[in-house]
């Protein structure tokens, strides 16, 4: 029996690209409001697996303090990750998440989707930049706790905060506008010890950046495919492509796949690497059930358009 998913979404996609020494897809990573420990952020391309650490007395009043894995967005966009902190000692109000900024000014303007050790979860945030973030009025709290999976969604200056245990669909905890944000902004990983004196780890995994086609809009679509275990929730991508490609199916021995795109067909290792396309001679025959022989073997295909995926 077959234990891993195959999933391919259509979007629009747009990955970083920086000079700066990139982590993963983010442009830069670096300590905000100078916490007297540093902090670090690495990635682990192999497993496509994030791990943050970092100290900061808080993530409130009039100024922050964390370590920030982060890259420049503009527009609508949707920031989706797992996230769990590594070692149960600490405050029980070390924090980590995503979080939207202005700039990297420790007194800047932001908003973040935001999970404590102790389980509270809440969308947060400072509108003006210096201004004190308040509590109750400054943050929308979740009724339950603990969730591992965060999404932060800009549409316009109004954003929404999803968040879902695993095994669950996103729930949305609540929104809010934020006015004067401008268009383009900071957007990325966190991580707070919530101690000058203390230093929190966190290990974040499945993390998405997606822009999102809007009903009525006329865009490029991208296209990604996945593979996802169903037994731990680990998603590693395999296949990116400005364009867009349909219907990936497991091939005989679920080590190579085929797909099509622009009316060819394609394999493509399940490690992922650089697609193959198929002579047209290897397609021997259309069969009236929709199934195709290729090399000898029988293949069902099948054709979908999935959305995005949460």
């Amino acid at each position: 029996m077959r234990y891993i998913l195959l999933m391919a979404s259509i979007f629009s996609f747009s990955q970083a690209r920086s000079q700066q020494g990139p982590v993963g897809v983010f442009s830069d990573h670096r300590d905000i409001g100078d916490p007297s420990i540093s902090g670090s952020s690495t990635y682990d391309e192999a497993t496509q697996t994030y791990t943050l650490g970092g100290s900061g007395y808080n993530i409130w009043f009039d100024h922050d303090q964390f370590q920030y894995c982060f890259r420049k967005l503009g527009g609508d966009f949707i920031l989706t990750a797992d996230f769990a902190f590594q070692g149960d000692s600490g405050n029980a109000h070390r924090k980590i998440g995503w979080m939207v900024r202005e700039s990297d000014d420790p007194q800047a303007a932001q908003i973040g989707a935001v999970s404590h050790r102790d389980g509270l979860t809440v969308l947060q945030w400072r509108v003006l930049r210096g201004a004190f973030m308040r509590d109750p009025q400054d943050e929308i709290r979740s009724p339950k706790t603990d969730f591992q999976t965060l999404q932060l969604e800009r549409r316009g200056n109004l954003f929404i905060m999803r968040v879902a245990h695993p095994g669950e669909p996103l729930q949305e905890v609540g929104e809010h506008e934020m006015p004067d944000f401008p268009d383009s902004v900071l957007a990325g990983l966190f991580i707070c010890a919530h101690d000058s004196t203390d230093f929190a780890r966190a290990r974040i995994w499945n993390v998405r950046i997606d822009i999102p086609v809007l009903p009525g809009q006329r865009k490029a679509l991208g296209s990604r495919m996945e593979i996802l275990d169903v037994f731990t929730g680990m998603r590693k991508v395999i296949y990116t492509e400005p364009g867009r490609f349909e219907a990936p199916n497991w091939m005989p021995g679920g080590e190579t796949l085929l797909f099509n795109e622009k009316g060819k067909l394609f394999t493509l290792s399940a490690r992922g690497g650089t697609p193959v396309l198929v002579p047209t001679g290897s397609v021997d025959r259309i069969n009236n059930d929709h199934g195709i022989s290729f090399d000898g073997k029988k293949i069902a295909l099948s054709s979908s358009r999935p959305g995005m995926p949460g």
